[in-house]
């Protein structure tokens, strides 16, 4: 699946990994590689520390695919911040660094944070978070293998 984005920043529990668990969502890596190979700038934003989310990235062989990796910490507390985090690690500065982004995740947060910054809110529904939790996305995405669409 092609990225209509230039710069994707993708939340980490629920979204790439199997929520609470340590392996990625079934197809998620295919995307990843795509979307990589095709130039799109990424970057993890997550509420996990930096440090525990950057050992997740490194461990998983992903490191080449992110261009940044943002958690909560001193500096970064709330998804918001961490995603300004992540973007700014990108060296895209708000606001004129949301233009052409998106926001992958799992949670209302992760919604309302790209709506702060003037990003595409995708959410995803294949950790098992309902469309209707996420209704405040622009598209939802069902699948890694499958179309996004808007909500209902």
């Amino acid at each position: 699946m092609d990225s209509p984005w230039a710069c994707v920043v993708w939340d980490l529990d629920g979204t790439l990994l199997q929520r609470g668990r340590g392996w990625p969502v079934d197809g998620v890596e295919a995307v990843l590689w795509a979307w990589c190979a095709a130039g799109v700038e990424m970057a993890v934003a997550t509420s996990a520390s930096t440090a525990q989310a950057r050992r997740v990235v490194d461990g998983l062989g992903w490191s080449d695919w992110f261009g940044h990796v943002a958690g909560s910490g001193p500096g970064a507390d709330g998804k918001d911040a961490v995603l300004a985090e992540a973007l700014l690690g990108l060296g895209r500065v708000l606001p004129e660094g949301a233009r052409g982004a998106a926001m992958v995740g799992d949670s209302p947060a992760d919604m309302w944070a790209a709506r702060v910054h003037g990003l595409t809110a995708v959410g995803v529904t294949w950790s098992g978070t309902p469309a209707d939790a996420l209704a405040d996305a622009d598209l939802l995405w069902p699948r890694p293998d499958a179309a996004w669409h808007p909500p209902s």
